[in-house]
Order: structure tokens, then sequence, then C-alpha cells
């Protein structure tokens, strides 16, 4: 894990205990959703770390951010 990482405690551990639910065969879906530079991709990369600890396969994606793009295209 890289760099401080304050302040997502709570958010943090409800996505590994989604995590342990997919491992487990529980699926589901999570939306990390805020405003620019909160800390999204920081919070999503310590679950992936958390993921491939267990070893998940870990794959990522990104939205395009042209303009006009419909939200969550």
């Amino acid at each position: 894990m890289r760099g401080a990482f304050i302040g997502r405690d709570r958010e943090l551990a409800e996505l590994v205990a989604g995590l342990q639910d997919a491992i487990e065969g529980h699926g589901g879906v999570v939306l990390i959703t805020g405003e620019p530079g909160i800390g999204k991709t920081a919070l999503a990369d310590r679950l992936t770390s958390h993921a491939a600890g267990r070893g998940a396969l870990v794959l990522w994606g990104r939205c395009w951010e042209g303009r006009g793009a419909p939200p969550y295209w």
C-alpha cells in the first residue's frame, strides 16, 4: 500500500466486507462516487491490495471523461 491513507477506514472496512462476501460466493456491485480529488482512486487502490492479497483477480477500468459522455458510460 502506498502513502498515507487517512479518514476512510469505515469505507475501506465496508469494501473489504463486500470483498469477503464475493470471495464466499455472494456477489454484488459497489460504486465509489464523489467529487474529484476526494480519494476515490486511493480507496479503490487499497481495496485491490486486499483483494490481490487474497488471491483475487483484479481488473481496472476507467470512465471516458470526454465532453458529452453520460454518467457511468
